[in-house]
């Protein structure tokens, strides 16, 4: 039985912290069940390609996908990793944008997507979910802030244990090459590392 979109955003609510904070509305609620679509991806498959243009918010119900570009080498530069019950490209603007990763199922995920325009118009109409669009946003950029400093204050023994503290759960689903590219370094040197400690 598929569960709806509703119970699955108030379940990342609580998750997040935020149900304190964000308190949808029965109508709220509705107009999410009522207007987010059900997909599935298959494991390999891309849900979104580098420079298409994007027309849907995202959410991940189950599964992990890898956000990543290629570099001038054209290899591929990890960038992020979405697991279940969070949101990919919460924010579309009102022009069209095109995207700059490609989205990628590192296993069969189960996603729910909401059109642009639905998008605009539940911004419109729902104080409370800008309130989660904002919440989001902030946790957004802290993370991408804090990963920036890592970058440039941390060896890569250092950004290694870093995730081992904050994201270990990458290391049960996640290739080790994948995560060598993640933290800025070689499959070669992330063996390395691994054998020292």
């Amino acid at each position: 039985m598929i569960q709806k979109i509703a119970s699955l955003i108030n379940e990342t609510l609580t998750a997040m912290n935020a149900h304190h904070h964000v308190r949808m509305t029965d109508e709220e609620w509705a107009y999410l069940d009522a207007h987010f679509e059900f997909i599935h991806i298959k494991k390999g498959e891309h849900l979104i390609t580098r420079g298409e243009e994007v027309c849907y918010l995202y959410y991940l119900e189950s599964g992990i996908v890898r956000l990543w570009f290629p570099n001038k080498e054209n290899r591929e530069i990890s960038a992020r990793f979405i697991q279940a019950k969070e949101f990919i490209n919460f924010f579309l603007s009102h022009e069209e944008h095109y995207a700059h990763y490609n989205v990628k199922a590192l296993e069969e995920c189960k996603v729910w997507r909401l059109s642009k325009k639905d998008l605009h118009q539940l911004y419109e109409l729902s104080i409370n979910f800008n309130k989660l669009a904002r919440m989001h946003l902030e946790k957004s950029i802290n993370c991408k802030i804090k990963r920036e400093e890592d970058f440039h204050t941390l060896d890569a023994e250092a950004r290694y244990k870093t995730l081992l503290a904050n994201e270990k759960w990458l290391l049960r689903s996640i290739p080790l090459k994948d995560i060598a590219s993640y933290i800025g370094i070689t499959p070669q040197a992330l063996s390395n590392i691994r054998k020292r400690i």
